[in-house]
């Protein structure tokens, strides 16, 4: 039963294929079927515990990297060297635990857990159960409002137009009938089947439930979202090719060391704690909880932008996407239908979704307004909170018509106050066949008749045409013109309407109003609705294309729909740029590769398209976000190197999603990947900075080990650098605002390595020369001292300081020292000012003194070691210059 279509079949072949009848199932075969097909509801995701969300923080080759430094402090009787470890690792797993483990509750209070029941026939009377309880060969009965409880086949159908959006991304609902289709039918255009999780907008109607659960299309794509699997973000695979490049440098150098140590006759247990040194000096123990809050600050700083970010790593990810998946609806566009023209005989006025291009007289003659009294009187949407204001207004009914009484509303027009002067007494509701909707009203003297609906129908029952308040014979030519009219905005992707009028002086009675006396019309004019854009949307897709950042659209919505509102946004677009889901059934993956690359539009696509559209540009070298609202939108949220899911979307979505828009905004994921942009060069400055001073240290050790030296500077004095440098300073970085035009540069490429060539070579250059004049400083305080602890405290006081200020250096990337305000981040301030003290603490108090190996220094020692600092700075600027600022 689960394969099988229906959109195919007659209603005869239906039930008797489902052994069902319109008088619905019994309740004693219901109960069997329940039993052999399970609860109509699709698996739930199984829910991480806090404790897996805990332990999953410590899953990374860094960490991997500082275990190893702990168990060999702690073997080598270096208990001070293993606490400070092991605290390091605890943060940093508690930050990131903390900051997923609330973004997972905030998400949760996103979604209220609502049992939606179902109007069904069972034993030849209706009845309402839950809709876990719906199963295949039920009989159900659809209203306005009605989420559909399963897959279904209509067997009646009056006016039905549903919203399918959330399966297959089209804005305007779909119109459906009970006609048998051609069994290759898409998915979006099977008209005679509703589908599970869409909601009836009009209309009503009886279906007959032909799959349930996992069956339905809204279960075939949970599975889609199973079978996905989600790869590692880019950071996550920098950070795995850090660990592990520098556990493989850290091996080496110790080998190195150790054997040459053993060779040169040094002895054996000495050796060992040299190497412990060594590592202790490589490993940049501040790198792991610097970066941990560099995200924590990231996440924050976005969620106060309406972008609640559900895995921390995702942060930074977003600053390196070239690619842009969206659907148009809701990102886009508002996801409301909206008035955008009135076209009549005289005048055109445009509405930009809030407000009309000029002012309107509510009590005027000209046929715009005409139009509007009509839209207004003949319309059954409701306000349910008038005295509120409009943006907060709840207004129940047919999209459309919910359009048509904004446009009229906020030219000033009031139903109330018409509804008063001219009282609806007769309708005669919209229906598929006639195509029209006509209210009869009394008047003074007389009544009149006011008609909407389709153009080509309406002008066939006109026989005037308003002219700024005046009838006037239509001719042949006008209607022309007219429908002329109306291909040229359906050809845009505008959905449209005519209005019309019948004025008469001897009243008609409400008894006798019919279809038939809705005849002899005055045309008044045009009506083109749309889903506006959102009116940010063109400065932000402007500045998204600026920013090397390319723009995607990927709906279920039809090809020139799409294409206006896209050439709308300001993306440019020509047929060649677009298409359509079918054709991609009928190319290999490889060929889908190369068509990509010239791709802006595809339309008309399925959950299965969009995993494999993701996929190839993903092969391309992309790094792909992928923003949706929809079931439908799942798996490729899923399948993106980010996935974005609007707060107003499926629950589905969102349990998938990295990002989630509280805003619904497109203008917030640019928002998004700027704040990632500045994340990763936070990242990139913390490295930059833990990793020159770690490479500093391991070349000034392991010197001294090859030239056979006393090691100028001891582990426990490295350590207490660490402490200085590893922890406030590193961290302060993560709170730096210096953002440096980040988004007037491509993304980064996605192998791109967060230390590239220029960076190493900066790292590389910085250390060799400040370690050979810090090293000569060494060797000469020490021969001509011949004092060991006093030298040591030089290279001691040298090595740290310079870590103290150079960093303000490396605040700017690529901009010059010169070109940064040194106070604008207060904790750097702070940090440096506790930094010295902490300094004049280990050289001054005696106590320490003693832990540390140091000795106190006179006025000269600190002018040759202020020089030292400054030329820190010096040839940090130059290298800076000479090296990354180039890129």
């Amino acid at each position: 039963m689960k394969n099988k279509s229906y959109h195919d079949l007659s209603i005869p072949a239906v039930l008797e294929s489902l052994d069902t009848s319109t008088e619905g199932l019994s309740s004693v075969k219901a109960s069997l079927r329940l039993n052999k097909f399970g609860p109509n509801s699709l698996p739930q995701a199984k829910k991480l515990s806090a404790i897996w969300l805990f332990f999953h923080q410590f899953h990374n080759p860094l960490i991997y990297v500082l275990l190893f430094a702990l168990i060999l402090s702690f073997l080598t009787a270096h208990f001070v060297d293993g606490w400070i470890v092991l605290v390091v690792i605890l943060v940093s797993g508690i930050v990131g635990f903390l900051q997923e483990y609330k973004a997972d509750k905030a998400l949760a209070h996103l979604s209220e857990m609502v049992k939606y029941k179902t109007r069904v026939v069972r034993d030849g009377a209706e009845i309402i159960v839950n809709q876990e309880k719906v199963v295949p060969g039920d009989i159900i009965i659809l209203s306005p409002g009605d989420k559909i409880p399963a897959d279904s086949r209509l067997i009646e159908a009056q006016n039905l137009e549903v919203i399918e959006a959330t399966l297959t991304g089209e804005s305007f609902p779909s119109k459906k009938s009970t006609a048998v289709l051609s069994q290759n039918t898409s998915l979006a255009d099977r008209n005679n089947m509703v589908f599970m999780g869409t909601v009836v907008a009009r209309g009503k109607a009886k279906a007959v439930v032909v799959a349930t659960g996992i069956h339905t299309e809204l279960g075939h794509v949970a599975n889609l979202v199973k079978e996905v699997q989600s790869g590692q973000t880019p950071l996550q695979k920098q950070l795995s090719d850090f660990g592990k490049t520098m556990g493989l440098i850290l091996v080496g150098v110790n080998i190195l060391i150790f054997g040459i140590g053993i060779l040169t006759g040094k002895p054996l247990f000495e050796m060992f704690m040299t190497s412990v040194a060594v590592v202790v000096s490589a490993v940049p123990e501040g790198l792991l909880p610097a970066m941990t809050v560099v995200l924590a600050i990231g996440t924050q700083k976005l969620a106060r932008r309406k972008g609640l970010v559900r895995k921390m790593v995702a942060a930074e990810t977003l600053g390196s996407v070239s690619v842009i998946c969206t659907d148009k609806t809701g990102t886009i566009t508002k996801g409301e239908m909206r008035v955008a023209e009135i076209i009549t005989e005289k005048t055109k006025v445009s509405h930009d979704g809030d407000s009309f291009s000029s002012t309107i007289q509510p009590d005027g003659e000209a046929s715009h307004v005409i139009a509007l009294k009509i839209s207004l009187l003949c319309n059954n949407a409701i306000i349910e909170n008038p005295k509120d204001s409009l943006n907060d207004w709840t207004i129940v009914g047919d999209p459309t018509e919910k359009a048509l009484l904004l446009a009229a509303r906020s030219a000033g027009l009031k139903k109330e106050m018409w509804e008063v002067e001219e009282p609806r007494i007769a309708e005669v509701p919209f229906d598929s066949e006639y195509k029209f909707m006509a209210t009869l009203h009394k008047q003074n003297k007389g009544s009149a008749v006011y008609a909407k609906g389709a153009p080509e129908k309406i002008l066939s029952l006109s026989s005037y045409v308003d002219v700024e308040g005046t009838k006037v014979k239509l001719s042949n030519d006008k209607k022309d013109k007219i429908l002329k009219q109306h291909q040229l905005l359906t050809a845009q992707g505008l959905r449209v309407l005519a209005v019309a009028y019948q004025l008469e002086d001897n009243p008609i009675k409400a008894s006798e109003f019919s279809k038939d006396k809705v005849n002899n019309l005055v045309f008044v004019g045009l009506i083109a609705l749309k889903d506006p854009l959102r009116p940010e949307i063109k400065r932000t897709i402007a500045q998204c294309i600026s920013a090397g950042i390319r723009p995607v659209i990927i709906t279920g919505d039809h090809k020139l729909t799409t294409m206006a509102i896209v050439s709308e946004a300001g993306i440019k677009v020509s047929a060649d740029n677009v298409v359509e889901g079918s054709q991609l059934d009928e190319i290999t993956d490889e060929e889908l590769q190369n068509m990509v690359k010239n791709v802006t539009i595809f339309t008309r696509v399925e959950p299965k398209h969009k995993i494999r559209i993701i996929a190839a540009f993903q092969a391309n070298g992309e790094v792909v976000a992928m923003v949706g609202d929809g079931v439908n939108d799942s798996p490729a949220i899923k399948k993106a190197d980010i996935g974005v899911a609007v707060g107003s979307g499926t629950d589905v979505a969102k349990e998938t999603a990295d990002l989630v828009l509280m805003d619904n905004n497109f203008k917030t994921i640019v928002e998004a990947i700027k704040r990632g942009r500045i994340v990763f060069n936070n990242i990139r400055k913390v490295v930059l900075y833990l990793v020159t001073d770690a490479f500093s240290e391991m070349i000034i050790v392991g010197s001294s080990v090859v030239l056979g030296l006393p090691l100028p500077i001891l582990p426990v004095q490295i350590l207490w650098i660490k402490l200085i440098e590893d922890a406030a300073p590193a961290i302060s970085l993560s709170f730096d605002e210096i953002e440096e035009d980040v988004m007037s540069e491509a993304p980064r490429g996605k192998n791109e390595p967060i230390l590239n060539t220029q960076m190493k070579k900066l790292i590389a250059s910085y250390s060799i020369i400040m370690d050979v004049t810090l090293f000569s400083l060494f060797f000469y305080y020490w021969k001509t001292s011949g004092d060991l602890d006093y030298a040591r405290t030089i290279t001691f006081v040298g090595l740290g300081l310079a870590s103290l200020f150079y960093i303000y250096s490396v605040r700017g990337l690529k901009l010059s020292i010169l070109h940064i305000n040194p106070f604008s981040n207060k904790l750097f301030t702070f940090a440096t000012a506790i930094g010295i003290m902490l300094f004049l603490v280990a050289l001054y108090v005696p106590f320490f003194n003693n832990i540390l190996h140091t000795v106190p220094l006179g006025i000269n020692e600190w002018l040759v070691l202020g020089g030292y600092v400054f030329m820190s700075i010096v040839v940090y600027e130059v290298g800076k210059k000479l090296t990354i600022a180039r890129i």
